[in-house]
């Protein structure tokens, strides 16, 4: 069996740490592009979802009973 030490831990750990936040940047970057593609008539819509009424329920059973669910 090989023997581990705290050394050979902490450079691992160092290792996936680095990788991660490689990772976590490049999830964010991907982020920032996809919000630069959005179409124009999406946001109009969103805007016209936005401004109408919506329900309000105190609830789960008020929100199962207004939707029929048993």
């Amino acid at each position: 069996m090989e023997n581990i030490t705290l050394d050979s831990v902490y450079n691992l750990l160092n290792k996936l740490f680095s990788k991660v936040n490689t990772i976590e940047l490049e999830i964010k970057e991907m982020k920032d592009e996809m919000g630069l593609e959005v179409r124009p008539e999406y946001i109009e819509k969103l805007d016209k979802i936005s401004k109408q009424k919506g329900e309000k329920y105190n609830s789960m059973e008020e929100f199962d009973e207004a939707f029929g669910v048993k």
